[in-house]
């Protein structure tokens, strides 16, 4: 029985949707209405196959019936944009550029066929707290933006420990297809106010670790550095010695985050530039910022991607990822106008163009929220995909979730791979087709050449590890009725059962 309290749970929520980072903007009638299709069509799916609604949103048919009610709301919007006079060839289609090919919701072991897959999945955006640490008392206004961010579904005796150490690796690696995951955190100005200290991510990746075979690891970890808090020569010898650690894959910064609402520029000689020179000396050729998708309280001023497309230039043996693609909410994407390119994903488009940056070069994105916002848009979704795939280059474009502040990944994964851009907006716009070899490239062969990681090797001895086998246990389970369904976030039957061994250890864990 579906319990009455308690609204049915979407595997993907219509509508403007927020990391925690941002105030997402209120839900239109058309999300209701998507909202609604969605629901109607689970209802009469899970009548026919004889099973409740809340169970079936939680299958392959649930992700189904959300991705084509997306598909009809897509359809109504492109007829309205359109009009009912031709138009001249680059006008609003009568018809969404993008879309997803699913079969029928109530067709599950179809669904289950069609949104499943064996890609590589290497995603470079993911987050977790660690509860009990200092910043819990140190930095409120932290703690209050990653509260607000979780569905009121969560556990009221401790909302965080919804998105721990143990909550990570469920979600990351038993509730969905992701192979690797690195580990990053929220903009903060040091140890005592980040919610995963850097000593807590060598933790849950040495944890991680321990469950694996040949040495492969599941977890890599950035190093988030704030060098315009006024200790530049400290954060530079900070730098230095955790990469003497030998846990450091890359450094991140947050250039529009800083003292008294003042950001910074990576290509700035007295900040930006030393700290460049000196992850450069280190042997740490991947720099990432993020772009676009403005926080709370951020400099708009040092929010756009113009400093790290020229700082790629600068340092040419160097790699520089822009994090969420430079794209910005408050401003929709369509066809790129380089006169109309002050914001979001053609900005970078501009950059790369000003500076003379080929696609495929040293300038990578990530689609961290980007792609979970805009999925639900699929004419959007299609001029996001299209001009970063055909301009940064459809080898430097890079898998990103942003979670687990989402929960699971998983149906951020299956709406990929059932993606399309049209042959029509193709031909108009010169966007590349979405075939298996350029989403596999995306979902984590990208990111593992990025990384220097062997995608073959690591999947061979992740195989069999005791994650991978639990997954499995997992999923043999679902499907003979026993648990909800892995990719609903929060489920909380399958994250006690399936966690239950791991608990202590995840909570416990210190590194060696």
């Amino acid at each position: 029985m579906e319990e009455p309290d308690l609204p049915a749970p979407l595997p993907l929520r219509p509508g403007p949707v927020s990391n925690g980072e941002f105030v997402p903007a209120p839900v239109t009638p058309t999300d209701a209405w998507i909202a609604r299709e969605a629901l109607d069509q689970a209802e009469k799916a899970a009548d026919r196959l004889g099973v409740d609604r809340r169970r079936f949103l939680q299958s392959a048919g649930g992700v189904a019936a959300m991705l084509t009610a997306f598909n009809l709301a897509a359809c109504s919007r492109a007829a309205k944009r359109a009009g009912p006079t031709p138009r001249p060839t680059h006008a609003p289609s009568s018809s969404p550029g993008g879309t997803f090919v699913t079969p029928s919701p109530s067709e599950t072991a179809a669904c289950e066929q069609a949104l499943s897959g064996t890609e590589f999945i290497f995603d470079i955006h993911t987050h977790h707290v660690m509860p009990d640490r200092p910043w819990r008392t140190s930095a409120p206004e932290t703690v209050q933006l990653i509260l607000g961010m979780l569905p009121p579904e969560h556990s009221a005796t401790d909302p965080l420990a919804s998105v721990n150490r143990a909550a990570y690796v469920h979600d990351m690696f038993m509730a969905s297809d992701t192979t690797v995951a690195l580990l990053t955190d929220v903009p903060n100005s040091g140890a005592s106010n980040a919610p995963i200290p850097f000593v807590d991510a060598v933790g849950t990746q040495e944890m991680v670790a321990q469950l694996a075979h040949g040495g492969a690891s599941r977890v890599v970890l950035h190093d988030v550095i704030s060098p315009n808090f006024g200790r530049l020569p400290a954060q530079l010898d900070d730098m230095s010695a955790k990469v003497a650690g030998g846990h450091v894959a890359a450094f991140k910064v947050y250039t529009a985050w800083g003292p008294n609402g003042q950001g910074f520029d990576v290509d700035d000689p007295k900040i930006g530039l030393p700290v460049l020179q000196r992850a450069h000396d280190l042997g740490v050729k991947v720099f990432c910022a993020h772009k676009g998708l403005p926080l709370m309280r951020f400099d708009a001023a040092h929010n756009g991607p113009r400093d790290m497309v020229a700082a790629a230039k600068i340092f040419p043996d160097m790699q520089f990822v822009i994090f969420h693609a430079a794209w910005d909410p408050n401003y929709r994407e369509g066809p790129y106008d380089p006169a109309n390119a002050a914001f979001g994903i053609n900005s970078l488009l501009k950059a790369l163009d000003d500076q003379g940056v080929k696609p495929n070069s040293n300038v990578w994105v990530d689609l961290g929220t980007t792609w979970r916002t805009v999925l639900t848009d699929p004419d959007q979704a299609a001029h996001v995909m299209g001009k970063l795939l055909s301009r940064v280059g459809e080898d430097r474009v890079l898998w990103g979730t942003d979670a687990i502040w989402y929960g699971s990944p998983q149906p951020q994964i299956m709406a990929f791979r059932a993606f399309q851009i049209t042959a029509e907006y193709q031909e108009r716009f010169g966007y590349p087709a979405l075939t298996p070899a350029v989403k596999a490239k995306v979902l984590g062969l990208n990111a593992a050449n990025l990384f220097g990681i062997d995608a073959h090797a690591t999947r061979c001895a992740l195989a069999n590890d005791p994650v991978s086998l639990t997954r499995a246990e997992h999923s043999a389970l679902v499907k003979a009725g026993t648990l909800p369904a892995p990719w609903q976030p929060r489920g909380p039957l399958s994250r006690r059962e399936t966690l239950g061994w791991l608990a202590h250890s995840a909570t416990q864990w210190t590194p060696a």
